[in-house]
């Protein structure tokens, strides 16, 4: 991925009209920083806006650029209206860090959007920590930004990798396994190399052992994030004839990989347990593979918390396509920091963060409960069946059936988080 070099953009949401904005959101050109005027306030977003998981990013930056922009049409925040400033990150922990500085200290940003990798995430929850702003992770998950590396002013607002392999753990034991007819399962995994893919890995195959599925690793293969070659990969999960292979790579990389299998006729010799998002089933379209294990942290198709259904045909006709989870989890991330700000009644960080430690907030989402242990948000996971139709009602495939893991199932206890924060 040669992204580092690529010159920070940054854009900012005011009055101007969302669709004017978007264009520049979206391509990176927005210029350099304005001063804030006494009647805005800016919060911040570096995200992934280039390379194989920019859709991820973009989709992501548009959820939250629609919250904004509807806060500002409503009067704004305590008399203020809201500015967005975001750039690129490359998917590198070095520009999240820059990005986010820079915005903290030329645009005075009041709060910050976490970005899409987790790599970059736990970088930018420090950056946040240090300067005591507030940030909402509504895409990368790292189990470490609400233990290890946690900080009082993060907030987790989507499965951390711990509560999502456990989900898919418990879905592929209650649903799967009783199917072995008593034979041994054989399952190979495939995840990107970086924290988020080993401990989705870890985490899976260990409660599946705890859940007594009898089973054993054929393969492990663990690609660099943007891999564009997939083929001694796919090779080597061939060679191990595993049953069902469990491929926690995502956006592009997924798609990528999808693509590739089946010239190698991968998914008519194993099944795939796949993190098949509304993206990913959107490129692939009927080339989806056709009852594959999915899981995914909000599908559009399920969702339906107050003011659901107005964001949904906001979102389609804007864009004319359906919302991907990461547009809706910012959608939701910005009407979380809102709440914070109202309920107390300031900008002023302390403030924010103590409204919303341990707090019930209303979402696009449904309530979303904010927990005062370590800020992980009580929310979901969504495991289904991949279907390769097109559903008549969205233009693009969905799950067959979708099942909602709840978090009690599988979040860590507010003793075992708090265990391993510093």
């Amino acid at each position: 991925m040669a992204w580092p070099g690529k010159r920070r953009g940054t854009t900012h949401l005011g009055s101007v009209g969302l669709a004017v904005i978007m264009a520049a959101m979206l391509t990176g050109s927005g210029g350099s920083a304005r001063a804030i005027a006494a009647e805005t306030v800016a919060v911040a977003l570096s995200t992934t806006l280039s390379g194989s998981i920019a859709e991820l990013g973009r989709t992501g930056l548009r959820g939250i650029a629609m919250a904004l922009e509807q806060i500002n049409a409503q009067g704004g925040l305590l008399g203020k209206q809201i500015r967005l400033v975001s750039a690129d990150d490359g998917a590198f922990p070095a520009n999240g860090v820059s990005n986010v500085r820079h915005m903290i200290l030329v645009d005075k940003a009041v709060a910050v959007f976490g970005p899409a990798t987790s790599a970059v995430g736990t970088a930018v929850e420090t950056v946040a920590g240090q300067y005591r702003l507030p940030v909402f992770f509504h895409m990368a998950n790292d189990i470490q930004i609400t233990t290890s590396n946690f900080t009082k002013y993060a907030f987790e607002l989507v499965p951390n990798t711990v509560m999502e392999p456990r989900a898919i753990a418990y879905y592929f034991a209650e649903n799967v396994a009783p199917k072995a007819g008593g034979k041994r399962i054989k399952i190979a995994t495939i995840t990107p190399n970086y924290s988020y893919g080993r401990d989705t890995v870890e985490v899976f195959l260990k409660t599946l052992k705890e859940l007594k599925v009898d089973f054993e690793v054929a393969a492990q293969e663990f690609p660099q994030l943007g891999a564009t070659d997939y083929t001694s990969y796919i090779s080597a999960l061939l060679a191990a004839h595993p049953d069902y292979v469990f491929a926690a790579i995502f956006g592009g990389d997924l798609i990528t990989f999808t693509k590739q299998a089946r010239g190698f006729n991968l998914e008519k010799q194993m099944k795939i347990l796949g993190f098949y998002d509304q993206v990913a089933l959107r490129v692939l379209g009927k080339d989806s593979p056709e009852g594959a294990i999915a899981w995914n942290r909000a599908p559009f198709w399920t969702e339906n918390g107050p003011g659901f259904a107005k964001f949904l045909a906001d979102y389609r006709a804007r864009f004319h396509d359906a919302p991907s989870p990461w547009a809706i989890t910012g959608y939701s991330a910005a009407q979380i920091w809102a709440y914070g700000v109202k309920k107390a009644g300031s900008f002023e960080s302390d403030k924010v963060v103590a409204a919303l430690s341990g707090a019930t907030v209303p979402t696009i989402r449904g309530d979303i409960t904010l927990r005062a242990c370590d800020h992980q948000g009580e929310v979901p996971e969504f495991i289904g069946r991949v279907s390769a139709q097109t559903d008549p009602r969205y233009g693009q495939p969905i799950y067959s059936e979708t099942v909602a893991v709840p978090a009690s199932k599988t979040m860590l206890t507010c003793a075992e988080a708090q265990k391993r924060q510093p």
